[in-house]
This record gives structure tokens, C-alpha cells and sequence, in this order.
């Protein structure tokens, strides 16, 4: 079997700003058999770059019936969704034991932008049930209630590891306190665990881990700092490692939500089932770019992504 490996640079519509970094276009790869596709998006925060995309699929094609462990999580999840695709002759839903999904509401993403935009992106982007806002810290009030000024959507918070007082993110809390909030996702770095053990008890809302979940999970441990995860493909090493951490962290009851990283909508396409174990849906990184080489793939009806007829391979 031929494996060959393809970089798709994706435009974004609107600059991408997080509390960490900004961009303005993201290179994903394709990984292909010939016959099947899946991809590859790699993130800076988990020291995941295109050369080490490249060379990681030089390893793999000298040994393409091994996996190595050490590879990035990105890069183990393009090959272990390739073999199953390939084990299930396409038949994901059947492959991870799950009923077959054709449309699952998802929240949309606003990035940090100056609030003098806010209306305009709000209205070319209408009809989400939610939006993931993006926020610096504490910085971010008069931000927060713009955006909340322009719609009456539930507002998902995500600092994406900004705030490093808890003193500053007390003070936040208490100033959006009034908004309609419905959770607030990973306001402290990763390592600052004895934050996370101060706040889980004292904060006013739901707390949901993303960057402090890793393919190293331990749901009994992530109970004692959060309420919920957020579980995407990219950093769980795959679909079949995804299912079985949402499964855990159900069972310590926990909140569950799937994500994704900015993505075309194959790769979306590839999370989409695991929905059907989530509390919250957060798959809108195709709708976020302008050049989706896998558009034909999934539809947007009102909020809610929808599968297309097209096959998916």
C-alpha cells in the first residue's frame, strides 16, 4: 500500500486571535492511502509544526504497520483514523459502535477582535445557539459585553490559558457575572493546578478543561480542578482514544463537549459522530475558513452542521 501526504494551506475568513497567538492561514496536511483521506492539523501549543508533520510521515512510510508513540498527537491521529477507515471500508459510525449522525448543533467562535466589529461579524454569522468567545483575562470585560449587547445567544468563554492571578479571574467572574454565560473553558495554564484546585470549588460557573487535557487522561483527576472536558481529535491521538476518554469522563461525571482545531470539513467530518457523547458541540473550524478544499462534505442549516450525502472517505 502507497501512503503519500499532501500540505492544504486554509485562509482564514476573519484573522484567528487567542489570548497566546494570532494567525491569518493554517497548514493542515492530508493523509491519503489512495483511497481513503484524513487529516493532519498540528498545533504550536503541543510543539506540533509542519516539519515535524513531514518528518514524522518519513518514519511512518519506512514502517507503515507500526505505530510510534513518541509521533506528535496530531500526526497519530491522521494515521489511526486512515487504518480504521481503511479496517471499516469507510464506516465510521459502525467502526466506533455508534448510531449513524446527520446534524449536530454547534457553537461558532468568535476570535479576539477590536469590539467596534462585533456587530458586523455577529451578523454575517447568525442563527448559533451559542458562540465560543475568545478572550484575553480580565482585559476582556468591555469585549464581553459588547458581544453581549448584540445577540442573546449563550456565550461559551474560552481564555485559552490567559489568566495567571486567580485574584484577576475572581474579579472577571464577578464583573460578567450578569451575562449569559454557559461555561467558562481553561482560564489558567495547564501546570497551574493548585489554581484549578482553588477555583473548582469557589467559581460561579462551569469550568471545562481543554489545554490541561492531553492524551495522558485521567478523569478522576480532571473532576478535582473542572466540571467538564473538552475532547478533540487532534490531541487525543484519534477517534477510537477520543471515544474512550469522553466514555471515562462520563462515568466520573463529568460535562463532555467535542472540539476541533482549525480544520477543513474532512476533518470535521471525522469528529462529528462522537457528538452523540457530548453535552456541547463545538465543530465549527471548517466554517472558519474560505478555501474548505472538503466543502461538499458538510452543510450548514441554521447553527446546526449536517452531514452531505457525498461519501466520506
Amino acid at each position: 500500500m502507497t501512503y503519500s501526504i499532501r500540505p492544504i494551506d486554509l485562509k482564514l475568513k476573519t484573522k484567528w486571535k487567542i489570548s497566546r497567538n494570532e494567525s491569518v492561514t493554517k497548514r493542515n496536511f492530508i493523509l491519503s492511502d489512495g483511497l481513503y483521506f484524513s487529516e493532519i492539523a498540528p498545533n504550536i501549543r503541543y510543539n506540533e509544526t509542519p516539519e515535524r508533520i513531514l518528518n514524522e510521515f518519513n518514519d511512518f512510510i519506512s514502517h507503515p504497520d507500526q505505530i510510534d508513540k513518541s509521533w506528535s498527537q496530531a500526526f497519530l491521529c491522521g494515521v489511526r483514523n486512515l487504518k480504521l477507515k481503511q479496517e471499516s471500508k469507510g464506516q465510521l459510525a459502525k467502526a466506533l459502535k455508534l448510531k449513524e449522525l446527520m446534524k449536530v448543533k454547534t457553537s461558532f467562535s468568535i476570535p479576539i477582535m477590536d469590539k467596534d466589529n462585533i456587530k458586523q461579524y455577529l451578523s454575517l454569522n447568525p442563527h448559533f445557539y451559542a458562540y465560543k468567545v475568545k478572550i484575553e483575562n480580565h482585559h476582556s470585560i468591555e469585549f464581553l459585553n459588547e458581544i453581549a449587547a448584540n445577540t442573546n445567544a449563550l456565550l461559551r468563554i474560552d481564555a485559552n490559558e490567559g489568566f495567571n492571578s486567580l485574584d484577576d479571574y475572581l474579579f472577571f467572574e464577578k464583573e460578567i457575572s450578569h451575562l449569559n454565560i454557559e461555561f467558562i473553558e481553561q482560564p489558567f495554564p495547564a501546570e497551574r493546578r493548585d489554581l484549578y484546585l482553588q477555583l473548582r470549588p469557589n467559581s460561579k460557573f462551569l469550568l471545562i478543561a481543554d489545554e490541561s487535557v492531553t492524551d495522558q487522561f485521567d478523569a478522576n483527576e480532571i473532576r478535582k480542578m473542572f466540571h467538564g472536558v473538552n475532547i478533540k481529535l487532534m490531541k487525543s491521538g484519534g477517534l477510537l482514544k477520543a471515544k474512550s476518554m469522553l466514555e471515562e469522563a462520563r462515568k466520573y461525571h463529568l460535562k463532555t463537549m467535542i472540539g476541533c482545531m482549525i480544520e477543513s470539513s474532512l476533518g470535521i467530518s471525522e469528529a462529528f459522530y462522537l457528538a452523540q457523547l457530548c453535552d456541547f458541540c463545538d465543530l465549527d473550524g471548517h466554517l472558519l475558513i474560505e478555501n474548505d478544499p472538503y466543502k461538499d462534505l458538510l452543510k450548514l442549516d441554521k447553527g446546526q452542521v449536517e452531514l452531505s450525502t457525498k461519501k466520506i472517505t
